[in-house]
């Protein structure tokens, strides 16, 4: 029976494929007018990413596990899974279809309000699968950055709507990530799940919470809950660095969320969970000899010594210091561990378990490097973050869309455009045109005069190298920051050809912040 409906569903997804085609083209033309550049060769590439790796893999519901409309990520699965996703909207947002993202995300919320195996008050309470498609659904769930996705979205979007309705279930997921994937209470992120999926055994299942085959996982054990009687061998002697990272910018995101909503006691619990999570990777993580973060052993603290692309993902949420900032921004640039042809792989090259082929051993994937890239800005280090995303997107230029390459030969690995490799389009968007993935700041790139990008309610130019002119399609508060400026810089910011009062802005030496009005064109200018 169970292969009858798998069938079934393979049938209806390539039915819904066939369909997705036949209606792209409308919605590739909608694309073109919402997102585009001064530079063909960069449309031809936000084009391809939008074709291959968004607009095609929209499909319709498929109850009862998808009961609105989903995004697959490609390569023939059918469903809905977590961290891809987040990827795809924050892409796709810009297409103004905030009634579809809202449905994208109520498939994750009617999981936790509906799952038969876990219902309210039950140890699995507030999970968010893997991937939605079976029902029941999958026991296991997968790399937790939803709060972050919701955010991404609506810093583009405005729609308020969409954090009024997720707030409650993203309080609930972060409390299902925090007790039953840190069972020793340290503020450090382990793997799990309640039951294999397919073939897998349960140890295998519980690597598809993360990096599916990352080495520091080759040993890992499931035993029972430490404190607990009851239940199964349900938990992962494995803390990870990249997973208590995505936690981390989860959390960050709903500190953001809840001021957005007025919610300042959910603020400010989030702040002193954030805190002391940071503390545990800062005590337990970071190896001051080899200057670089590792997973652990989960009952001895032990580091587990291999070099993976985990450490970098650090400055994602604001866990490394300055000082171990600079010298991972030093290592990334290493040619003998990290700085190929085609960076960032995801285990150093000079590491024994490197495999320049291997699934997640060595190869390079376009969303990790695109979080290295993101984790660089947020630590100033713009140039390094630039220099990759060229090499990205050349690569892209010569060899396509795809979910992995050789970074050493720059080989297409795996499958053809697969949904999240889009976030090389948020590498784009951020390194070319300055605009953070924060959507409310703008880092004026080096050499920017002549550039332009309109990204749906966001329309960015440079016509002078210390100019930059603004229009956004509703009220959002902007900082602009002039990373060459000098400290005798003076801003001026004018609204429609008028000048705004000094009271308007805020200003530092480097950077001014003023409140947009809705389709307003600003320019904003410094004189140094």
């Amino acid at each position: 029976m169970k292969r009858i409906i798998i069938l079934f569903l393979c049938f209806l997804h390539l039915f819904s494929n066939l369909t997705a085609q036949e209606n792209i083209m409308p919605e590739m033309a909608k694309m073109r007018e919402l997102v585009h550049t001064e530079d063909p060769q960069l449309n031809t590439i936000a084009e391809k990413i939008f074709s291959q790796c968004i607009l095609s893999k929209l499909f319709a519901p498929i109850l009862p596990a998808l009961p609105n409309k989903w995004f697959s990520p490609g390569g023939g699965y059918v469903g809905q899974w977590v961290w891809d996703t987040q990827f795809v909207l924050s892409a796709y947002a810009p297409m103004g279809a905030d009634a579809v993202i809202r449905g994208v995300y109520d498939n994750y919320w009617q999981t936790i309000e509906k799952n038969p195996e876990a219902p309210r008050g039950s140890y699995r309470f507030g999970m968010v699968p893997n991937f939605l498609r079976d029902w029941p659904p999958l026991g296991f769930s997968q790399i937790p950055i939803l709060a972050w996705g919701v955010e991404q979205v609506y810093r583009q979007t405005g729609d308020r709507k969409l954090l009024e309705q997720s707030l409650p279930y993203l309080l609930a997921f972060d409390e299902w990530y925090s007790t039953e994937r840190d069972v020793d209470n340290d503020g450090l992120i382990e793997y799990g799940a309640y039951k294999s999926v397919g073939k897998a055994d349960m140890v295998q299942t519980a690597r598809y919470e993360t990096f599916d085959s990352f080495p520091p996982m080759d040993n890992m054990k499931l035993t029972k809950h430490p404190t607990r009687l009851d239940g199964g061998e349900w938990y992962g002697n494995v803390e990870g660095v990249e997973q208590t990272c995505f936690l981390l910018m989860s959390e960050q995101a709903l500190v953001e969320i809840a001021r957005e909503l007025g919610e300042k006691e959910i603020a400010k619990h989030y702040e002193k969970i954030i805190h002391r999570r940071i503390a545990a990777i800062q005590a337990k993580m970071w190896d001051p000899r080899k200057k670089f973060f590792y997973s652990l052993d989960r009952d001895s603290d032990r580091p587990i010594d291999v070099r993976c692309i985990q450490g970098f993902l650090t400055l994602c949420c604001d866990a490394a210091t300055k000082e171990q900032a600079r010298e991972l921004a030093t290592e990334l640039m290493d040619t003998t561990r990290w700085w190929c042809d085609y960076p960032v792989p995801t285990v150093a090259i000079n590491d024994p378990k490197f495999n320049m082929k291997g699934f997640w051993r060595g190869d390079m994937w376009p969303v990790t490097t695109y979080l290295v890239a993101y984790g660089l800005n947020r630590y100033g280090y713009h140039d390094e973050a630039r220099k990759l995303t060229d090499k990205i997107v050349d690569l892209f230029i010569r060899n396509g869309v795809n979910e992995r390459y050789n970074g050493v030969t720059g080989q297409p690995l795996g499958v053809q455009g697969l949904g999240m490799s889009c976030s090389v389009w948020s590498m784009i968007v951020e390194n070319y045109y300055g605009v953070t993935n924060d959507y409310k700041t703008i880092c004026v790139p080096q050499g920017a005069k002549g550039r332009r990008l309109k990204l749906g309610q966001l329309e960015v130019g440079y016509p002078q190298n210390n100019q930059i002119e603004i229009c956004s399609g509703f009220e959002r508060r902007l900082m602009v920051v002039f990373p060459a400026a000098t400290s005798k810089a003076r801003f001026t910011v004018s609204c429609d050809g008028v000048k705004l009062p000094k009271a308007a802005l805020n200003t530092s030496t480097t950077s001014v912040e003023f409140k947009t009005e809705a389709n307003k064109h600003y320019l904003v200018q410094s004189d140094k």
